[in-house]
């Protein structure tokens, strides 16, 4: 009962979030690797539905969302030819079902979980957090590598402050954000998220993306109504 009444508290100031019709595209750079993620945005009879698609040189990745109007996910499809991945998931009250196959083996997994969002959508699923009063929220996501691959784990998006930042040579106000693994776990992972203040939109990602990599900065480059 305590873990409903504290959700409450924390989804009443996302709920009132929307997002539009629209295409956005972030440029994302780790060392000299460059990596285009074109995001398709659609309202949906659930709420949002995303196609997601990450090119880095001939290599791609796609990926589609079915979030509710809390941008929460509901459903996940992952396609990494180059892994030979290709896995589903979708969440059933609380437990979240994974099938498919990665890596030349079979997935069958059934993740039990508690009462908080599921944001497998991550950067553009917590746009609702920035405009909200809230200080930090807890959720979950499955990973796609490194230690965490195709494992459930807990984060923590935590507000920091706002700053102005420089995007495509513009000045803008930005809420900044970090997200981490939750617990003694927070010491192997950190991002920091910049989602602009006037909107909530996700502007800009730097962190490192596993273990041993060069630092990534992923921005947005464009938006435009569809």
């Amino acid at each position: 009962m305590k873990i409903k009444n504290i959700l409450i508290v924390l989804f009443v100031p996302i709920c009132s979030f929307i997002l539009s019709r629209m295409t956005r595209v972030y440029e994302e750079k780790t060392g000299k690797e460059v990596t285009t993620h074109r995001f398709v945005i659609e309202p949906s009879s659930s709420g949002y539905a995303i196609d997601l698609q990450s090119l880095t040189g001939d290599s791609v990745i796609k990926q589609k969302f079915e979030l509710d109007r809390n941008l929460a996910a509901l459903s996940w499809t992952f396609e990494y030819p180059g892994e030979n991945i290709n896995v589903i998931a979708s969440r059933k009250g609380n437990k979240i079902f994974l099938k498919g196959r990665g890596r030349g083996k079979e997935i069958d997994k059934t993740f039990d979980i508690d009462e908080l969002p599921w944001n497998q959508a991550f950067n553009i699923g917590l746009e609702g957090f920035a405009p909200a009063a809230e200080n930090s929220l807890k959720f979950w996501a499955i990973g796609t590598r490194g230690p965490g691959y195709m494992k459930i784990t807990k984060f923590k998006i935590k507000r920091k402050r706002n700053e102005t930042i420089n995007i495509n040579g513009k000045e803008i106000e930005a809420v900044y954000v970090t997200i981490s693994l939750t617990g003694l776990l927070s010491m192997f992972w950190t991002g920091n998220y910049w989602y602009r203040k006037s909107d909530g939109k996700f502007i800009r990602y730097k962190g490192k993306n596993g273990p041993g990599k060069p630092v990534s900065v992923m921005e947005l480059v464009s938006e435009s109504d569809q």
